[in-house]
């Protein structure tokens, strides 16, 4: 029995899930919690923005590991709006790229909210994204932790 343990597990998983941290630890807040900007000094030359190059593979490499019809790509922290919205409608040109017959892609954005305006919003609605925004509680104890750089609560 415990032989059967130790086998090694060589089925291929029929999807999986990663967060897409699209802009690496950079954020447009100063959060007091956050450990994201301590990982900037261990990556001095980085302007820690995917590439389109490996936008595109990543995207190929994991739409076609999936063998399931719903594909799920999350994008989150830092900040991911902070890459810019170009960024992101090169993702979608990619997906459809990509996706096979059948296949059904879904996007997740989890966001501070702080960047979204009426474009980004459009945006998000006119691709079927599921956006999330993150709070830390009511304003009082959200204003505490969640600051912009010069100080100021983001609550609002």
């Amino acid at each position: 029995m415990c032989a059967d343990l130790l086998k090694p597990y060589t089925k291929t998983p029929p999807s999986f899930q990663v967060s897409i941290r699209t802009h690496g630890p950079l954020c447009n807040l100063a959060c007091n919690y956050c450990f994201e900007p301590k990982k900037t000094k261990f990556y001095p030359n980085s302007n820690f923005h995917m590439s389109d190059l490996v936008l595109e593979d990543f995207t190929r490499q994991y739409v076609e590991g999936q063998a399931v019809p719903e594909v799920v790509f999350i994008w989150q922290g830092g900040e991911p709006l902070y890459i810019g919205l170009d960024f992101f409608k090169l993702a979608m040109d990619y997906q459809k790229k990509y996706a096979t017959t059948g296949m059904t892609i879904d996007n997740i954005v989890q966001t501070n909210a702080t960047m979204l305006d009426k474009e980004w919003c459009q945006f998000f609605a006119d691709n079927g994204f599921q956006v999330e925004v993150s709070l830390d509680g009511p304003q009082e104890m959200h204003d505490y932790f969640r600051k912009d750089k010069l100080g100021a609560g983001t609550f609002q």
